[in-house]
């Protein structure tokens, strides 16, 4: 029983064709039904042109953002393959990864840089898994402090508009600017 797929398109036409002229005659038959239904639609429409109104000329069409770069240093030497975290308070996290100088450029999401402006937590880590060409995976331990990541107690004001923001991190846990340090 080999049917064509012109054949089959066919079938299915005749079917939906039929459907449809069986709930014309039953709504033709059923004035009330035919008013509930109608109703219905109009009540859904009436929803989505509200949601659609609203969501136009009441919603905050842009998160404002600042442009976020820096360095990060451990013991005055730049750190390599840093995760640097900057999450607000409301609002989603932004990420950067420090290059071989220390330097990073923060990403509120891909191809959108910069970081919600506002009050942060700073979390700053190098572990890591790599994945090898032949699929194995390596986990990179985490060479700082729980103070900078885990249990950050890093923290950082953004504004519009760019700055900088570098970390000088010591491997004692102490940064910079600490009453402690």
């Amino acid at each position: 029983m080999a049917t064509s797929g012109g054949e089959i398109l066919s079938i299915l036409r005749g079917i939906g064709e039929e459907l449809i002229d069986r709930l014309r005659n039953r709504l033709a038959e059923q004035p009330r039904l035919t008013a509930a239904l109608g109703t219905l639609v109009t009540a859904i429409a009436l929803v989505i042109a509200a949601r659609l109104f609203l969501w136009l000329f009441f919603s905050s069409p842009v998160t404002p953002l600042g442009l976020v770069s820096g360095r990060v240093t451990l013991d005055g030497q730049p750190l390599a393959d840093v995760t640097v975290e900057f999450t607000p308070a409301e609002g989603g996290p932004s990420y950067g990864l420090t290059d071989g100088r220390g330097r990073y450029k923060l990403a509120y999401l891909p191809g959108q840089e910069g970081a919600t402006v506002g009050e942060h937590t700073v979390r700053l880590t190098t572990y890591n898994w790599v994945t090898h060409d032949d699929g194995t995976k390596e986990e990179v331990p985490e060479r700082l402090p729980a103070r900078y990541n885990v249990d950050s107690q890093l923290r950082a004001t953004v504004a519009g508009g760019s700055q900088t923001i570098d970390w000088e991190l010591r491997s004692d846990g102490r940064s910079r600017g600490d009453p402690a340090g």
